[in-house]
């Protein structure tokens, strides 16, 4: 069984082949996860990326979406998490203070002013952040690409190989939570 996790940098997700760009993080494979995979057609049982996905740009997350179909075999599964554009958007609407205690405990990144505004603008330019999700936005960017997407539970799944590995729980992170099967 094939299990590939993208963008995992130092985490270390027993019995699965980590791909990230940094060497540093001593993946089991170094590649450029917005070019071609290095990977053949259909060998992979399970996917995995958590919190990167949002580090591409909207052209480079189609081309990654794509590859990451291309290698997914027929009756595997993909878990992506991402955040989630909507969810920010809505505390910092509704002036949720929950938003600037999610900030500070959660990202950690001092905060000059403590403002909800700072925060919105930090979270969409800090940490890597290029290209930041809502649901639907999500969605058309996997349908075309030739995968179902069911929005799941944190750490919940159809697949036992794909429970547990959340590492952003609802409470501490603005994370969107899917599973992508190829149609």
């Amino acid at each position: 069984m094939i299990k590939i996790s993208f963008g995992s940098g130092g985490v270390v997700l027993p019995g699965w082949i980590h791909v990230d760009l940094n060497p540093h993080c001593r993946p089991d494979v170094v590649a450029d996860a917005t070019r071609p995979l290095p990977f053949p057609d259909a060998v992979a049982d399970f996917l995995h990326s958590e919190d990167f996905l949002d580090q591409l740009s909207l052209v480079e997350g189609e081309n990654f979406i794509a590859e990451c179909r291309r290698i997914l075999k027929p009756g595997g599964a993909m878990r992506l998490l991402t955040p989630d554009l909507r969810r920010l958007v809505d505390l910092y609407v509704r002036g949720a203070p929950e938003l600037l205690t999610l900030w500070e405990e959660g990202v950690g990144i001092p905060l000059r002013t403590r403002t909800l505004g700072e925060v919105l603008n930090e979270g969409m330019r800090q940490c890597g952040h290029r290209f930041v999700y809502d649901e639907q936005t999500l969605r058309a960017l996997l349908e075309p690409r030739g995968f179902r997407v069911t929005a799941v539970a944190c750490n919940q799944s159809a697949w036992p190989e794909l429970r547990g590995l959340d590492l952003r729980l609802p409470d501490t992170a603005l994370s969107m939570y899917f599973e992508c099967t190829p149609v």
